[in-house]
């Protein structure tokens, strides 16, 4: 088992960026209608994503940034109020699935991946189907007024805050895919999006301090889908970062 330097020059090509983690343990990037994106989390969940073929619906009001959809400037009472009810409002009928444009920065993998002991599902999913995040140092100053009515959000506006961030979460590289919560299955408070087509599994890497065998992570996969390539992470040796494990590369 050995890494495969010259699939990076194809990734390259492809446009992704020249250290991509992925490039040296997997095969060649798929075709240019898709994009390769990670969601980290934690073993458990991820055994039960694999296992169910199916991936959790975030919702606005459960996430760790308390500025979702915020990212207006507060300056007038007004604007605070139609913020806080287009939040509020949002977050009732459409949640998300978050991903990252990689994995090898090793925060990622202590905020998501339960302190490097998590896994992370790689997929294809279709460009159209994603909106990249936006990373500001300063809020947004923008009018509201839309259609006559002097405080409503206008609909460029809207997906200006669905993908705004302060630039200190940049470490994400974040792309998200925005889900009505009525074209979910539902469990109890849950919702959850099939794999499929939009939302193909390629990749499984295990953190670096994973508790599961690989085997038995690649006895999973090979159950349920094909050409799903299945490898370990390790912290790399010269720089503050996570690569693939080349011992453990199919």
């Amino acid at each position: 088992m050995s890494a495969r330097p010259e699939y990076r020059a194809e990734w390259i090509t492809a446009g992704y960026k020249h250290n991509m983690a992925s490039a040296v343990a997997c095969r060649p990037p798929s075709n240019a209608k898709v994009i390769r994106v990670y969601h980290l989390t934690s073993a458990e969940h991820a055994v039960s994503d694999i296992a169910l073929s199916r991936l959790k619906v975030a919702r606005f009001s459960d996430l760790n940034d308390p500025f979702e959809l915020l990212a207006l400037n507060f300056r007038e009472r007004e604007v605070r109020k139609v913020a806080r009810d287009f939040k509020n409002a949002y977050d009732a009928h459409t949640g998300l699935l978050s991903f990252s444009a990689d994995w090898n920065e090793p925060v990622l993998w202590s905020h998501y991946a339960a302190k490097h002991r998590g896994i992370c599902l790689g997929f294809n999913v279709p460009r159209t189907a994603l909106q990249e995040v936006e990373y500001e140092d300063e809020r947004l100053r923008a009018e509201l007024g839309d259609n006559g009515d002097p405080l409503a959000i206008s609909a460029e506006l809207q997906t200006q805050l669905l993908k705004t961030k302060f630039c200190h979460w940049n470490y994400e590289q974040e792309y998200r895919r925005f889900v009505p919560l009525d074209s979910t299955a539902q469990e109890g408070r849950l919702n959850f999006v099939a794999f499929g087509p939009e939302l193909e599994l390629a990749e499984v890497i295990l953190g670096p301090q994973c508790n599961h065998s690989l085997q038995s992570i690649r006895d999973l996969v090979a159950s349920r889908y094909a050409n799903v390539v299945a490898f370990q992470a390790r912290l790399a040796f010269k720089w503050f970062s996570v690569v693939p494990n080349e011992r453990t590369i199919p």
